[in-house]
């Protein structure tokens, strides 16, 4: 053999051997994985001493937290919830949905007591879009003049309805100008302007449901109610 080529081989045979025994070198300083053989000589797994177990189970991965990867040393706290109460509060006043407020309901107006009840027959009713209280009903007042002139601490509140016809903003005006036609009757009669108040609910209140003449009749009106003081 040729003395050149067998140097050649020669060398060629060392640098292999140097190779492969540089490359058996354990990495410095690598993160252990867990389920993996992170070193090359077969250390850093979960059968691995030196790998961190979190149970007896060598298979058992480690716990992990809500907020990463890490374990969870501090329990997280459920938001505080405060949930509505059912009962409503002692000053709660019910919404009428038909509008305005009802002093039956209520039991009071302007800090007197309201007795609905007492001067029911006295009801005045109207012609259909008139606000004149004719001479037929202007009787029915008769009786709220003796209550009221027998009771000096008593006062009236007079409230104008409509019937169903019109728009809403004219009949609260329309109710309005009943009321204040009853008002003037009574003044009339000698009762005291400051002794009486008005009120109007348009259409809001009917005193009856119905879309015939019948009905509507009987919603054109304005009623008395007597308010008394509560001592």
């Amino acid at each position: 053999m040729n003395r050149s080529l067998f140097l050649k081989f020669a060398v060629l045979t060392l640098l292999s051997a140097v190779a492969i025994t540089g490359c058996k070198k354990t990495p410095k300083n690598v993160t252990p994985i867990y389920g993996a053989k992170t070193n090359v000589d077969g250390r850093g797994g979960p059968t691995d001493p030196t790998f961190p177990q979190t149970s007896t189970n060598p298979r058992t991965p480690p716990t992990i937290g809500p907020g990463g990867d890490l374990p969870s040393t501090t329990p997280i706290r459920p938001e505080t919830f405060n949930p509505p109460t059912s009962n409503p509060p002692t000053n709660f006043t019910p919404t009428n949905p038909e509008g305005g407020f009802r002093s039956a309901e209520l039991g009071e107006f302007e800090g007197m007591l309201t007795d609905r009840e007492a001067l029911r027959g006295s009801t005045v009713h109207f012609d259909y879009d008139k606000s004149v209280v004719k001479a037929t009903e202007v009787v029915k007042l008769q009786e709220a003049v003796k209550a009221l002139k027998a009771n000096p601490n008593f006062k009236l509140l007079v409230e104008g309805h409509c019937d169903e016809r019109g728009t809403e903003e004219y009949n609260r005006a329309l109710g309005e100008r009943r009321a204040l036609s009853v008002r003037a009757q009574l003044i009339k009669s000698g009762i005291a302007p400051t002794r009486l108040r008005t009120l109007s609910y348009g259409e809001d209140k009917p005193a009856e449901l119905g879309h015939t003449e019948a009905a509507w009749a009987k919603n054109r009106r304005s009623e008395l109610v007597l308010l008394k003081p509560k001592n």
